[in-house]
């Protein structure tokens, strides 16, 4: 899954980078939250049968440092957070 952090220029223009995990995490690894127990994965059509993903977006925005979050909870992998590069308090999608 590809996420971004949004920071509006203007009414008509807007700046999107990734949340990028740190370059020492494992390709695949299950992104947890800092402050909720661990994820229990689902399969991608139950997911989107559900709308899961679409339930999600109001809670998820970038933090004041950069760092991805729903609710005020840390995306983070075993070695460190998601974050985006520059964007701060940007909403996620």
């Amino acid at each position: 899954m590809v996420l971004c952090a949004v920071a509006k220029l203007n009414d008509d223009e807007e700046r999107v980078e990734f949340i990028e995990p740190p370059e020492e995490a494992k390709l695949g690894e299950i992104i947890s939250f800092v402050g909720l127990p661990a994820p229990i994965p689902e399969s991608p059509a139950y997911v989107e049968r559900k709308k899961i993903f679409q339930a999600c977006l109001d809670g998820m925005k970038t933090l004041d440092d950069g760092v991805g979050a729903w609710n005020g909870h840390a995306f983070t992998t075993s070695v460190g957070p998601c974050k985006a590069k520059t964007i701060r308090g940007g909403e996620m999608r």
